[in-house]
């Protein structure tokens, strides 16, 4: 009986192994090979690539940072765009040549375009101002009534960018966003914000609203739930209870009579909590009141008027999703009452308490910054 040949030890070529550490992850050679055209914004990158989860580029991403591959740079005030490096630009004719084999290997089965489905609501342009900032995931803020983007989440818009692509708009008579001659519309205002983040490249994003940014929120993402992944909800209400049946009225008064040091006065009482307004020395007191004067926006007016019909009742058992609902427990304007109606009624949402009024941007600032980025990192997939 013939012997077996003496066979020479197979060993795996250590080149190809370094390569494919790399190469081997999935979507690496798709995002490398769909950023040879030019460079590209998270939200378009996405949408090219499309089955990926935003999570789940911003992990690739990072890791072909780290390999040296990927170059990113910051084009103020927009988003990060991303660009091949020479050792990425490299791999292009190896990334082409597996291309070829699998268009040729087998007939490609016909499958229905992964991207992102059509919404039942069409978008209008988007036509307010806005801040962009940041990149990563995206993030879409819906700011409160008499105020801005700047004026809500200014305190923690850094610490927002610092892992996501931030997307606010300004609504009539808010920052540069001229007032509005008309009476406004909570879906207007909830498609300028979706159309505003789309504008920006962000197809998908989770999204923040803030008192009456609570009711666009959530407006937002019944009429293009294919777009909003998370929502955060602070301060805010599902309707008009009859404390704010009583409040807003008033507000709006005081702002229709262009006395702004009393509308200050109101607004100071109403929104801080007891701990922090009892802090306040005289003096301090007296400078945030002035703070409030200077800083109303000029479509305060049409804000009160459009919070008292604002009812998104009917949407709440249809969110899908995941949401966090924040409750202010010294809140004077939106009672926790409604905070737990929202929580209760949103499938799945889940309620977090903070000790502050009205304000947590200016009571509590920080805490308020991490429970949105926290709730955020576990829904961001």
């Amino acid at each position: 009986m013939a012997a077996w040949p003496t066979l020479a030890p197979l060993t795996a070529d250590a080149d190809l192994t370094a390569a494919f550490e790399v190469l081997g992850q999935k979507w690496n050679g798709i995002i490398l090979h769909t950023l040879a055209t030019r460079s590209t914004r998270f939200g378009e990158l996405r949408t090219a690539v499309g089955r990926i989860s935003t999570k789940m580029l911003a992990d690739r991403l990072r890791g072909l940072l780290d390999a040296g591959l990927v170059t990113h740079d910051q084009l103020p005030p927009g988003p990060a765009t991303y660009t091949l490096t020479p050792d990425g630009r490299a791999l292009l004719p190896a990334l082409e040549q597996i291309r070829r084999w699998a268009k040729h290997r087998t007939p490609r089965s016909p499958h229905p375009q992964m991207g992102i489905p059509m919404s039942a609501h069409t978008l209008s342009d988007a036509t307010f101002a806005r801040t962009v900032l940041g990149s990563g995931p995206g993030l879409a803020l819906a700011h409160g009534a008499g105020s801005s983007v700047a004026g809500t989440y200014g305190p923690i818009l850094e610490g927002l960018a610092a892992h996501h692509t931030v997307v606010g708009v300004d609504y009539p008579g808010s920052g540069d966003t001229p007032r509005s001659t008309t009476p406004l519309s909570l879906d207007d205002l909830a498609d300028q914000l979706v159309a505003a983040a789309v504008a920006e490249g962000l197809d998908t994003f989770a999204v923040s609203g803030y008192s009456l940014g609570g009711p666009v929120a959530i407006r937002a993402a019944a009429r293009h739930p294919e777009r909003v992944t998370a929502l955060v909800l602070t301060a805010t209400f599902p309707y008009r209870d009859n404390r704010l049946a009583l409040a807003l009225p008033v507000w709006r008064r005081l702002a229709e009579s262009g006395g702004r040091e009393v509308l200050a006065e109101y607004l100071t009482m109403m929104a801080l909590g007891a701990d922090a307004l009892e802090a306040m020395p005289a003096a301090q007191l007296q400078q945030a009141i002035g703070f409030t004067a200077a800083s109303v926006a000029d479509g305060t007016p049409e804000h009160a008027e459009l919070a008292p019909r604002a009812d998104v009742r009917d949407d709440l058992p249809h969110i899908k999703a995941p949401t966090l609902v924040i409750s202010t427990t010294q809140d004077w304007f939106t009672s926790t009452r409604l905070h737990h109606q929202l929580a209760d009624t949103i499938p799945g949402a889940r309620l977090v308490e903070i000790r502050t009024g009205h304000l947590p941007m200016v009571e509590r600032p920080e805490e308020w910054q991490r429970l949105i980025t926290t709730f955020l990192a576990e829904h961001s997939a």
